[in-house]
């Protein structure tokens, strides 16, 4: 039987869900910059005063709808790099399609500017690192399975899939410069595929 303190925990769990629920239902609808603790309050069915028992600021909400979306993300790579069939080219180009995706909405771009913020860097990195643990261990088994497979050059795997990672993460940083998602990340997969001594056409 569940304990007091177990079943608290549980409440303060899913009322914080619904509060990011309703976030990012008002975000999708109203974009970050136009929304406010009142919108997300109004949405969730809350009081004002709920709102601030699991977040300090309307900022702080973004960050946790964009932990969500980043989440979202890393499971349709996971599940699709598990699919019988997809060889380790197909999968790393999925790894790339998932990353791209990421701020290709424009309400997911303004959340991505949320905790690309100074004062949100600590909670960026959070994220970053989560996307890191997360793949790192399916990344460094494509490469592996490529290796075997003779589609990619003998190296070291785990080595090859922290780089592969670290390209991919880098992906913000031109997408902020103006680039064009979709290119940048046709073009990553491009480079992740030659530096892993891929010659096949996606890698042109």
């Amino acid at each position: 039987m569940a304990t007091t303190s177990v079943r608290a925990s549980g409440r303060r769990e899913s009322r914080r869900g619904a509060l990011v629920d309703a976030a990012f239902r008002v975000f999708m609808d109203k974009g970050v910059a136009a929304s406010s603790v009142d919108d997300i309050v109004q949405a969730a069915g809350v009081a004002k005063g709920t709102f601030y028992l699991y977040f300090g600021t309307k900022d702080e909400a973004a960050n946790a709808v964009a932990e969500r979306v980043v989440d979202a993300v890393i499971q349709v790579f996971e599940r699709a790099a598990a699919t019988p069939g997809l060889s380790p080219v197909e999968r790393l180009l999925t790894l790339g399609r998932s990353v791209g995706r990421v701020g290709a909405e424009p309400h997911e771009r303004e959340l991505i500017d949320v905790f690309h913020r100074p004062e949100n860097r600590a909670i960026h990195d959070r994220l970053m690192a989560r996307i890191l643990v997360r793949a790192m261990s399916t990344v460094e088994s494509i490469v592996s399975d490529g290796i075997a497979r003779r589609q990619f050059v003998p190296q070291d795997p785990h080595m090859a899939a922290c780089f592969v990672l670290g390209t991919f993460t880098s992906l913000h940083e031109l997408v902020d410069r103006g680039a064009d998602v979709t290119a940048v990340a046709s073009e990553l997969n491009a480079f992740v595929l030659r530096g892993l001594g891929y010659e096949g056409e996606a890698a042109r």
